[in-house]
């Protein structure tokens, strides 16, 4: 896998559902935030991970054991589909991904989304599989 920030990746998680720009998630309605969050939490029930060695597992079997107490980073990356064009890059986060690290916290991932867990979330696009997109990954630092 890579090095970010002197951290190296420990696996990647694979998302059948795309991170969107809409900002949906943000309203001054608590409800609109919780729907996100759960449509987030069932598709990372879905989701598979990609350890460093390419071994594939369902993501809830690999986290079954304690949320990390130690700092961590995230790499999320939004895949595009057909016919989707490139967010700007300072919207790639915007929207849903706060519902997206929400569920990634509450499935154990990290202990909690605090800086004292978190030291980077960072978003990023790709093209490169948009005949099998949209979907989204999270690389996961340590």
């Amino acid at each position: 896998m890579s090095n970010l920030f002197g951290m190296t990746s420990n696996y990647k998680i694979v998302i059948d559902k795309e991170i969107k720009n809409a900002n949906n998630g943000q309203t001054k309605h608590w409800g609109t935030s919780h729907r996100e969050r759960q449509q987030w939490m069932n598709a990372l029930r879905d989701s598979y991970i990609v350890e460093s060695n390419g071994a594939e597992m369902p993501t809830t079997d690999y986290l079954e054991c304690a949320s990390p107490c130690y700092k961590q980073g995230l790499l999320i990356t939004r895949h595009l589909g057909k016919n989707q064009r490139f967010f700007d890059p300072d919207s790639v986060l915007r929207g849903n991904a706060k519902q997206l690290v929400d569920g990634l916290i509450e499935m154990g991932v990290a202990k909690d989304d605090s800086v004292k867990y978190l030291l980077f979330v960072i978003g990023l696009q790709s093209d490169a599989d948009r005949e099998i997109g949209p979907y989204t990954t999270v690389e996961v630092f340590s």
